[in-house]
């Protein structure tokens, strides 16, 4: 393994995941991409006989919300019944333009009592606070685990993990959160975000080639399929070279949809409240919320299931579900003799297909830009994440594979750890994607020389007009200068803020207008899309000297 020619440090994958999260490190002398290590042992997680689940809970339980807790609760500690906020990292992009592969309900009313928020509070404050739990046990676990090092001096580099489809608003929240809940934050250590595709690919094509060095060569063109919670995130590389070092190039534009895993809770909950109505949906949340023994079954139902139906037997998740009145259509699907909701294999289906639907749509989607591309051809499927392990959707996409004549696959061993590890890699190894294919506008806002007669009715609310007074030209503000130009959706980030010092001004022209001393100074805005920080960076120069750190700031 060609490792950085640098100082020991630690270097820790973060995956902050919309119903899981979790960490995986080695040491930056780790010999092979087997010494990473994902950690198993979260707190509360013995009780639920997960003590070695490579993942926790992304669920958090403050004290001010539930009066009989001492301290903030998260993962594997909060119980059914607590005032809890799940799924929010969602949140965290809602405000993104919906595409076509997106769960229409992803932000409705049956979703907004998960994904909740308390009063007051920012989606942003819920993810500092979650992720700062998550820092402390990481640093119980480093402590255990290289307490006979000078712990002080050890540089940790924090790699933590975003969809590739995300909003730069999205990635800098995400990021801030982080550095506020403590990671990165002390002089020593550095965080930096990695596409989780990205990520996958890199783990991906490193275990399967360690097991069998045919498994691609150079030329094929490997698709990526990160099947998680909340979203389903596509990107398809083409392999460059796998000697001295693997290398990749994005061969077709990424594409993505809120339709991961919690799409299918969503459908079940729709199925569920119109079977039984009120006596279901007015049921208390630690008997049908997340967590709970019911919800906890239909997990299970949900990984298990699969095409194949071997006999007719309904499947029984328990439920007391005691204002239920008896009917036809009630004790068509529920058996109270054994305080069960009954499910047909056609009821399951029905809250899987149209999830499924939207996965296969994007997979199809991604091969014909490929193929109009004119790109490397997709010989292999590749499809981690939590949702991978659901066989009906793996059998899904199996099958389309088939019928194309492409290879299907996933990881033999740590499908589910495959990001957070494949981060690591990205820290131990450097970048293998050489090529980046753009996903959206990137541009800055200018002005140009107002023309009344052209210029006439625009909107004094956002726009004004302004004098130069060095050409005594008038000039109207809210045009843009685009660096990349993709489509027609567009979305604002913020603003780049920057210092300018007296010996800026000293060299700047100046002009003395109405007891006002004006300055002009020719700045040149550097942006970079794919910058080792893993966002959108701006940086500003006058002539060779950059004019400290171009900061930007986000627009709420």
């Amino acid at each position: 393994m060609a490792l950085k020619d640098r100082e020991l440090r630690l270097i820790v994958g973060v995956d902050y995941g919309t119903t899981y999260s979790g960490l995986s490190f080695a040491l930056s002398n780790a010999a092979d991409f087997k010494d990473i290590i994902s950690w198993t042992k979260y707190p509360g997680a013995f009780s639920h006989s997960a003590e070695h689940c490579v993942k926790a809970p992304s669920r958090i339980a403050f004290k001010e919300e539930n009066e009989d807790l001492g301290k903030d609760l998260w993962g594997y500690q909060v119980e059914p019944g607590m005032t809890s906020c799940s799924m929010t990292k969602l949140l965290l992009d809602k405000f993104a333009l919906l595409s076509d592969f997106d769960d229409p309900d992803v932000y409705g009313s049956k979703s907004a009592a998960l994904m909740h928020v308390p009063e007051g509070k920012s989606i942003k404050y819920v993810t500092t606070e979650y992720l700062k739990l998550l820092y402390q046990m990481f640093e119980t676990s480093k402590r255990e685990k290289f307490g006979s090092m000078d712990l002080d001096k050890l540089a940790v580099e924090f790699w933590l993990t975003v969809p590739a489809s995300w909003s730069e608003k999205a990635k800098m929240i995400t990021k801030v959160a982080a550095i506020e809940a403590g990671f990165g934050s002390r002089p020593i250590d550095t965080i930096k975000l990695i596409p989780e595709p990205e990520a996958a690919a890199h783990y991906i094509l490193k275990s399967s080639i360690d097991r069998l060095n045919t498994f691609v060569q150079a030329g094929d063109g490997m698709m990526i399929c990160d099947c998680g919670g909340g979203t389903v995130d596509i990107t398809t590389y083409g392999i460059k070279a796998l000697q001295p070092g693997l290398k990749l190039d994005e061969i077709a534009v990424g594409v993505a949809g809120k339709c991961g895993a919690t799409m299918v809770d969503r459908n079940f909950f729709k199925l569920m409240s119109d079977r039984f109505g009120n006596s279901f949906t007015s049921s208390e949340q630690d008997a049908i919320g997340p967590g709970s023994a019911f919800m906890n079954q239909f997990e299970q139902r949900k990984k298990d299931f699969s095409r194949a139906n071997s006999n007719q037997r309904p499947y029984r998740l328990s439920l007391h579900i005691p204002k239920l009145k008896r009917s036809r259509k009630t004790e068509k699907y529920y058996e109270r003799r054994s305080s069960s909701v009954l499910l047909s294999h056609d009821d399951l289906r029905l809250v899987f297909d149209p999830v499924v639907k939207k996965v296969l749509a994007l997979i199809a989607n991604q091969a014909r830009q490929a193929e109009e591309i004119g790109e490397t051809p997709i010989s292999t499927v590749a499809v981690v994440g939590g949702f991978a392990d659901s066989r009906y959707l793996c059998e899904a996409i199996e099958e389309w594979c088939l019928e194309k004549g492409i290879r299907f696959t996933k990881p033999v061993t740590g499908a589910w750890c495959a990001i957070s590890k494949g981060a690591v890699l990205r820290g131990l190894e450097g970048s293998i994607v050489g090529e980046k294919k753009c996903r959206r506008h990137y541009g800055s806002g200018i002005s140009r020389v107002y023309n009344p007669d052209k210029h006439n009715g625009y909107d004094g609310s956002i726009r004004w007009v302004w004098l130069d007074v060095f050409d005594n030209e008038k000039y109207l503000t809210g045009f843009m200068d685009w660096q990349v130009c993709k489509d027609s959706r567009v979305e604002l980030v913020g603003k780049v803020f920057y210092e300018l010092h007296e010996r800026h001004l000293a060299k700047a022209r100046r002009r003395l207008k109405d007891g006002k001393l004006y300055y002009e100074v020719s700045l040149v805005i550097k942006t970079r899309l794919n910058d080792d920080s893993g966002h959108l960076v701006y940086r500003v120069f006058d002539g060779d000297e950059e004019l400290g750190k171009a900061e930007i700031k986000l627009d709420d």
